[in-house]
């Protein structure tokens, strides 16, 4: 089951679009002949460069920095509201740390890997 608040699905849209960059770089790996630790290598930095640049850009121009002030016409008491968008109770912005710095290390763990 899915869990997500207010704009949270917008990381699970560019972990999708960061898996189409990686299936157009995977697809001219493959017609190389080179070793499959390498190319899973490559593959997941790409997918966690892409996927955390997307997600960068989906938190900058679609999710607000800035509080929204509502009045209580009862109590006429000042409430303030903020984005509070998060997949699995993680907030988009720091799913733009965990793509990046999860499969970027994953894949220089291949690459380490193939290498030594």
């Amino acid at each position: 089951m899915l869990v997500w608040r207010g704009k949270g699905l917008l990381v699970l849209v560019s972990g999708m679009l960061g898996g189409l960059g990686v299936g157009l770089i995977s697809g001219a790996l493959e017609s190389t002949n080179m070793a499959t630790l390498l190319q899973t290598g490559i593959t997941l930095i790409v997918f966690g460069l892409v996927s955390a640049g997307i997600n960068y850009l989906f938190c900058k121009y679609f999710i607000s920095k800035e509080k929204r002030v509502f009045v209580d016409e009862q109590t006429l008491q000042q409430v303030e509201v903020k984005d509070r968008s998060a997949l699995f109770f993680i907030p988009n912005r720091i799913w733009t740390y965990i793509y990046g710095i999860f499969f970027v290390g994953l894949g220089l763990f291949q690459l380490i890997d193939y290498f030594i």
